[in-house]
């Protein structure tokens, strides 16, 4: 059996590739990005370079290029994939940028499936809109043409690769018997060595991508409001201040510490007493199985899909996202019990090695194919 992996930069691409790998299917991925960037990819999987000038530029000058020219982008990718994509018993696309080389796998009776990390695309528009609004910034609404391209990819897929419930959720009734809920449980190595004592200052962390979608919001509204004595947040993440409402409160607000590139992620997380991931919108935030295991009490909202496995108030506390109240009394729960910290610090690493070798994922992608190739 042979597959096809189209997907412009890796995502987590490298663990689905090596779980069908795994499983006997021929893999090859059709990429704009250098086959270096694709580490821990199984040596039995074949990629071939895409042209993606947009994106390609936007890596070269380190700044992030306007929305039509990244959408554009995209399209041409995937004509090229489209143009090039052989004869694959499956086809699996990223959303976004599968809808020419979906339409010509299926012509030619592949399977086709889609991944699709995030939520639904009008749900998370939504989202994005609301959000944007709060931090102060214009939404850019996507043109009805990408929009369209979008649905029309959900209505070809045989199968849509989603990481949670959170996410499946968000899709409507009709293609909820497409979905298949495959966890993303990368590599998440141990660390060498856990620090146990407590630090002098109490230390949050949080770290994650787009503050629109990452609940940065919430959280330093509920650092304010809680104005700890002997305590530091620290935050890593882009630039906070480009949003008026981000600004406004690192101004106002005491103790906030904003980290820049961490070369080993771990001693990140070891500079911290407690890690939050106080997202609107996250499929499934591998950061929380991370910090879990490096043997942190964690703090997560109910839209960060990992936190399906976790137990609540054994190895971390789930809080509803958007509540800045919520996230404070957590926060300050786990601020005046050191022994609460401790105790969920054991538990959350040991649910993150369980996790880590119970095959959540393998057992997922082996149910895909069964399904897709099989009419199982």
């Amino acid at each position: 059996m042979r597959a096809v992996i189209a997907v412009d930069r890796p995502f987590h691409s490298v663990m689905l590739a090596n779980s069908l790998a795994g499983q006997g299917v021929e893999v090859a991925i059709h990429t704009a990005a250098p086959r270096r960037f694709y580490r821990g990819l199984s040596d039995a999987v074949r990629t071939r370079m895409v042209p993606s000038p947009m994106k390609m530029a936007s890596y070269a000058l380190k700044r992030e290029l306007p929305g039509s020219l990244t959408r554009l982008d995209t399209a041409l990718f995937d004509r090229v994939v489209a143009a090039t994509l052989g004869r694959p018993d499956m086809f699996v696309g990223w959303a976004s940028e599968a809808l020419y080389s979906a339409r010509q796998a299926k012509r030619r009776g592949a399977a086709f499936v889609l991944d699709r990390a995030c939520p639904h695309r009008d749900f998370q528009e939504a989202l994005v809109a609301r959000e944007s609004g709060r931090l102060g910034v214009a939404y850019e609404p996507q043109p009805e043409w990408f929009r369209q391209r979008q649905l029309e990819e959900y209505e070809l897929a045989d199968a849509i690769l989603v990481p949670s419930e959170y996410t499946a959720r968000t899709f409507p009734e009709h293609l909820q018997a497409k979905l298949v809920k495959a966890p993303l449980l990368g590599r998440c190595a141990e660390p060498a060595m856990i620090r146990t004592e407590a630090n002098a200052e109490f230390t949050v962390g949080v770290l994650g991508g787009s503050p629109v979608r990452k609940g940065y919001l919430y959280l330093l509204q509920a650092w304010r409001r809680l104005a700890l004595p002997k305590a530091k947040l620290l935050i890593r993440s882009g630039n906070l201040r480009e949003y008026p409402a981000l600004r406004e409160l690192l101004a106002s607000t005491s103790n906030v510490e904003l980290v820049g590139y961490v070369p080993n992620i771990s001693d990140f997380y070891q500079r911290c007493d407690v890690f939050v991931l106080p997202s609107v919108d996250d499929g499934f935030g591998m950061a929380l199985i991370e910090a879990m295991m490096n043997g942190r009490a964690c703090v997560a909202t109910r839209n960060t899909g990992a936190t399906e496995l976790v137990e609540n108030g054994r190895e971390g506390l789930v809080v509803d996202a958007a509540d800045e109240e919520q996230l404070a009394a957590a926060i300050l729960r786990l601020y005046e019990d050191a022994e609460l910290r401790r105790a969920m610090g054991e538990a959350a690493q040991a649910r993150a090695r369980e996790i880590a070798g119970s095959g959540l994922y393998d057992r997922a992608i082996a149910s895909l194919l069964k399904r897709t190739m099989h009419g199982a």
